[in-house]
């Protein structure tokens, strides 16, 4: 590319080290503008910013510098990204008192700190220990135009906690509430840990009590030691025999089988012992746990033990078991619990439908898959989304079908009105490519983006 005439333009090259960056070929990339500016291709601030954040992920600081040399020599001026990266950079790299120096040198030449390089630098210094100078830091900004946000409170709560320093954390979050700022799912989770660790249960409950009030989800992707502080607190609330009522400990069940830490059907027993009686949405999550771990024979165990003790399961309760089922292809036996459905008058959703198809697909049975779209535009059955289409399609790739799929595709677009999405695209593409059928795949490609539809990774 960078021996082409003409040469692409700076545009161009930029779009290209973002995509190499974001893959963390950091190598590769500072290459590639090695090459490019070798070609006399000028790089403006946005490049040399991309440059600057590769030498800082491999550890070159010095070289990180002197990228920041090239924009003042050059007549540019470094923005706040400029200053950010090299910020993080010194972070990352354990030179935190660099960190916060750099910081003085940049606020006493007029440069303008934005709310990321503060959080920056504030997790920077709790990463390391450096908890009271990042307190420092919070109390030093309430005088400035940039004031402390929410993440900035949860770093420094989380490192508070995680030091032992619980009553202190607590203060924090007292004095966020005061100044307008209001507490998340991280928040509480550091909390939570917190007085965990140091046996303060009446505070446990407290802060569970507030999360079910609130509303507030637990959501494991939010905070990825979320996992650890659950296992400390599910371990004390058996040991203290702490009672919870079955919203909080559905809360807390639901965060765990997202992490994969999944509760034996015992559990629920234990739970009836001490009086709290299980609904269907302990079941159901439950339930969801064992099939994402495709334990799907625990998750029919717990769904006959629902019935069993009065509940009736509800549509969710059999697309989970029904796509538990599909997914390790026993789809006979997902049909059934289909017909389960229709006997006892609960309507199947897409989600049904698409589980379905896609288990057909993938036991190899397309012939019965397509039987079931085309129900599905008739007896009582959701017609068919974009998602029922892209599983078939994908199944007839995948069958080394690609001209039945593509077919398929244009049959769809033409004469049902359908709307392809970006996953559709993919499909069809990655078809193209693994059949070496290179200048398809760039037309499909460019007829995407003439969509509006923006490509992924």
């Amino acid at each position: 590319m960078v021996n082409m005439h003409p040469p692409p333009s700076v545009v161009e090259f930029t779009k290209i080290l973002g995509t190499i960056v974001k893959m963390k070929y950091y190598a590769i990339a500072i290459y590639l503008y090695t090459q490019m500016e070798s070609k006399g291709i000028m790089p403006f601030t946005v490049v040399l910013n991309i440059l600057m954040n590769c030498y800082c992920h491999v550890g070159h600081m010095g070289f990180a510098f002197s990228v920041m040399g090239k924009i003042l020599k050059w007549g540019y001026k470094p923005n706040v990204v400029s200053l950010t990266t090299l910020m993080n950079g010194l972070c990352v790299n354990g030179k935190i008192l660099d960190a916060l120096y750099f910081h003085d040198e940049i606020v006493a030449k007029g440069f303008r700190v934005d709310e990321v390089m503060y959080g920056t630098l504030i997790n920077g210094l709790c990463k390391t220990g450096e908890t009271r100078l990042a307190i420092q830091m919070l109390q030093k900004m309430k005088g400035k135009l940039v004031k402390p946000n929410l993440v900035m409170y949860n770093i420094v709560i989380d490192g508070l906690c995680k030091d032992g320093r619980i009553d202190e954390a607590h203060d924090l979050f007292s004095e966020m509430i005061i100044q307008g700022i209001f507490p998340d799912v991280v928040t509480y989770s550091s909390l939570i840990y917190g007085f965990c660790l140091a046996g303060q249960w009446k505070e446990v409950r407290l802060l569970l009590n507030e999360i079910v009030a609130k509303e507030i989800s637990l959501d494991a992707s939010h905070d990825g030691q979320w996992k650890e502080k659950v296992r400390v607190l599910l371990n004390e609330i058996a040991a203290k025999d702490i009672s919870l009522d079955v919203c909080t400990f559905n809360i807390i069940i639901n965060a765990l089988c997202k992490e994969g830490m999944l509760l034996q059907a015992h559990d629920i027993d234990v739970m009836i012992e001490r009086g709290d009686q299980p609904d269907i949405i302990t079941y159901t999550i439950l339930m969801n746990g064992y099939c994402l771990n495709d334990k799907v024979d625990k998750a029919r165990k717990l769904f006959d033990m629902m019935i069993e003790r009065g509940l009736v399961p509800d549509v969710w309760s059999y697309n989970i078991l029904i796509k538990g089922y599909s997914k390790i292809k026993r789809v006979d036996e997902a049909m059934n619990l289909l017909k389960d459905m229709f006997l006892k008058n609960l309507v199947p959703n897409i989600f049904t439908c698409n589980s379905l198809v896609d288990g057909l697909c993938k036991s190899g049975r397309i012939s019965h898959a397509w039987e079931l779209v085309n129900d599905m535009h008739s007896c009582g059955h959701p017609p068919p989304d974009v998602t029922t289409y892209n599983i078939l399609l994908e199944s007839l790739c995948k069958m080394q079908h690609l001209d039945k799929a593509i077919a398929l595709f244009k049959h769809l677009i033409f004469e049902r009105d359908f709307v392809p999405n970006v996953s559709s695209y993919n499909i069809l593409i990655n078809g193209y490519c693994k059949n070496k059928r290179v200048d398809e795949a760039m037309s499909l490609f460019e007829d995407m983006c003439f969509k509006n539809l923006v490509p992924n990774m």
